[in-house]
């Protein structure tokens, strides 16, 4: 009896210690998983905590995490807190591990991987993200990989360092306060394919810089990764996210702080400005109805171009890694419109209604580009030397 009241008291210290490091370790959601995890190095009593607490998250990754802890921990109080939290989640429906034979388990010690994790951030204005893929290495720390990625271009660039836990929360710090952007936990499987997939890319254009990154990656893996579906549509259910207005309030992700500077910088929009001065400044067009109409088709000529072909598919694949991004930084309805503009661009047609997301997108985009054409003028003109 004492050595359980002992192990109870122990639980509500680390949960004490887990509430003064800022964590609302109340909230049951999926994305208290990779804050608590970064607590495992605190203490034993925190430890503790962060097993109970992954217990009571109803979500596969506090599964997965629950997994590694037991993986990586020595202590065998913590393994057993562990089972506890298992028990706790296959009452609730998850499939957890089962119990292996000792002479199974014996077996595992000798040929279980590290445990790998990864990294996203959201998709910038120009559409990059940065990915982290993270390779536990039992007493010698993290080794990071490091990689910018862009829609069309591919891998920008990758780097790789060894850093210890500390430094990795730090630098997750420095771009959450610099920045304003949250790296979010992803399957490090589909991290894999878009590195890789980003360097195929890039290499066909020629880039260079790349020289190691066979190197880097084969701490990972070496083979090329199988192409596996996008994890946000392990969190949202595709056929759902399109039922009711979700046109009409999609715009409302225009507002969102990732999405607010967004602009499309594609040689293919720009080739449609010269359409819009002309629509502007024509004589042919007598009243203000008819150049809103000519202005307003444009900007459908547009969206449409944005969603055929290649560009479909690249948008595609933004609108679901912020459609993730947000899932996991508590924003699911807004994930969901996300993820109903990736699904109507990977139609490859808008449809025939409006998708006021993408028309305001489109209709920014002009704006910019436009203000700057007129800026330049305005510029060259005041260099011309006056007689």
């Amino acid at each position: 009896m004492a050595k359980k009241k002992s192990h109870e008291e122990a639980i509500r210290r680390g949960i004490e210690q887990l509430r003064q490091s800022g964590l609302a370790i109340d909230d049951i959601s999926p994305a208290l998983i990779p804050p608590l995890r970064e607590q495992m190095d605190k203490g034993k009593d925190t430890a503790l905590a962060v097993v109970f607490a992954l217990g009571k998250i109803s979500d596969a990754a506090a599964v997965e995490t629950l997994k590694a802890i037991e993986r990586e921990s020595a202590d065998k109080e913590v393994k057993r807190e562990v089972k506890r939290s298992f028990f706790k989640l296959a009452q609730r429906g998850l499939v957890v591990p089962k119990e292996e034979p000792p002479e199974a388990t014996a077996a595992a010690v000798f040929t279980r991987a590290p445990e790998i994790e990864a990294y996203m951030s959201s998709v910038d204005g120009g559409g990059t993200r940065l990915v982290w893929i993270v390779r536990v290495q039992p007493n010698h720390g993290l080794q990071l990989i490091q990689a910018m990625l862009h829609d069309g271009e591919g891998l920008l660039r990758i780097g790789g360092t060894q850093l210890r836990r500390k430094g990795l929360r730090q630098m997750a710090d420095d771009i959450k306060q610099q920045h304003d952007v949250t790296m979010i936990s992803i399957p490090w499987e589909y991290a894999d394919q878009i590195i890789y997939e980003g360097y195929e890319q890039a290499k066909a254009r020629g880039q260079s810089g790349l020289e190691n990154f066979h190197e880097l990656r084969s701490i990972i893996n070496t083979g090329k990764p199988k192409e596996q579906p996008h994890p946000i549509y392990r969190r949202l259910n595709r056929d759902e996210v399109r039922d009711g207005a979700w046109r009409e309030q999609s715009r409302r992700l225009l507002d969102e702080p990732e999405l607010r500077y967004w602009i499309l910088t594609d040689d293919w929009l720009q080739a449609f400005l010269p359409q819009i001065e002309e629509a502007q400044a024509s004589r042919l067009v007598l009243n203000p109805v008819q150049k809103e109409e000519r202005l307003a088709a444009i900007v459908r000529d547009a969206v449409k171009a944005l969603c055929a072909g290649e560009n479909a598919k690249l948008f595609q694949r933004r609108m679901e890694d912020m459609a993730l991004y947000l899932v996991e930084t508590n924003r699911a309805d807004l994930a969901k419109l996300s993820l109903a503009v990736a699904l109507q661009a990977g139609e490859g047609d808008p449809g025939p209604l409006d998708v006021s997301f993408l028309t305001g997108l489109v209709q920014k985009s002009f704006a910019f580009f436009l203000s700057e054409q007129k800026a330049k003028r305005e510029e060259e003109t005041s260099l011309i030397v006056k007689p």
